[in-house]
């Protein structure tokens, strides 16, 4: 798809964690020709964990029905064929949502099947998954 789609023919996506730029599961957007969007936040309406198990560290975003953080977030935008391929390869317990973003925009975007967080952190605090892995290196040092 070009850049001259039209809006029908691409989606926006969300993600939280080893999908946004430099992290380890970025290729599996940027492999589809996806372009980014924007950074931003949710509306702070989410709790954002970190799971335990997997290879690669990942988050897991759940909407509160009260109460929760703004957690940052990068929007890409991607043809609709290859937005299919990348659904495809998400593993339980993560999935695909609708997120409203701190503009109220609503977008898909990860969001976290609630039993995988029984045994995870809560690192909603730090305000995103970057700050997250920062912490993780300082406190590695």
């Amino acid at each position: 798809m070009t850049s001259q789609s039209s809006p029908l023919e691409r989606v926006k996506v969300a993600v939280v964690g080893a999908h946004l730029t430099g992290q380890p599961l970025n290729y599996q957007l940027t492999d589809e020709g996806a372009t980014l969007v924007r950074a931003c936040n949710t509306s702070p309406i989410y709790r954002l964990y970190a799971l335990t198990g997997g290879t690669i560290p990942k988050p897991g975003l759940i909407r509160q029905r009260e109460g929760g953080s703004a957690i940052a977030l990068e929007v890409w935008e991607l043809a609709i064929a290859g937005y299919g391929r990348f659904v495809a390869q998400i593993p339980s317990p993560l999935g695909i949502g609708t997120l409203v973003l701190e503009d109220g925009e609503t977008v898909q975007g990860f969001i976290c099947e609630s039993y995988a967080v029984a045994d995870a952190r809560d690192i909603s605090h730090l305000g995103g998954w970057r700050a997250y892995l920062d912490q993780m290196r300082q406190t590695e040092s």
